[in-house]
């Protein structure tokens, strides 16, 4: 098997793992196995629910999040089955030693539509430290999360949360 590593071009199968959300955008959880028709999401670690999922059901990757045409109340009535483990011998399951079955392939699966992000990562920027060292050092910038105002430190934000918010 083959599993793409260009992130221009990935594959079905090199999803498993990854998060999905409804088209509410709700995370119900991670890929846990794939097969040409259904994706498996596996949600929770203790309380286990397993959401078997349409492939013509995905919207499309954006790099970080596999996005559903679906809602959460549509994945919870129509794709829930609790206590129903993938079984590795109809389903591509992460981790399951495929050495002794058949060879999995994405040739038959339905190409793979990306789109751009829809949530943006928080830059970092490059400050000089106060100290006498001349090396720059990476520091993360805070951002409010009602207004997407972005701070250089956690007390500016503080300060503007509580006097704007």
């Amino acid at each position: 098997m083959t599993v793409s590593t260009d992130p221009s071009k990935p594959n079905w199968i090199g999803l498993i793992g990854e998060s999905v959300h409804t088209s509410d955008d709700i995370d119900i959880g991670d890929i846990n196995a794939m097969s040409r028709d259904f994706i498996v999401v596996k949600r929770g670690i203790v309380n286990v629910h397993y959401y078997y999922i349409p492939i013509s059901k995905v919207e499309a990757w954006d790099g970080n999040v596999l996005w559903l045409r679906i809602t959460e109340k549509e994945a919870k009535e129509n794709s829930e089955r609790n206590n129903l483990v993938p079984d590795p011998m109809r389903y591509y399951v992460r981790d399951y030693p495929y050495e002794s079955v058949a060879k999995y392939t994405t040739a038959k699966y339905p190409d793979l539509v990306i789109i751009p992000p829809k949530y943006k990562k928080i830059p970092y920027i490059t400050t000089t430290s106060s100290s006498s060292s001349s090396s720059p050092e990476l520091s993360h910038l805070s951002k409010c999360d009602l207004c997407d105002t972005l701070f250089k430190t956690e007390d500016e934000l503080s300060n503007h949360v509580k006097t704007h918010h």
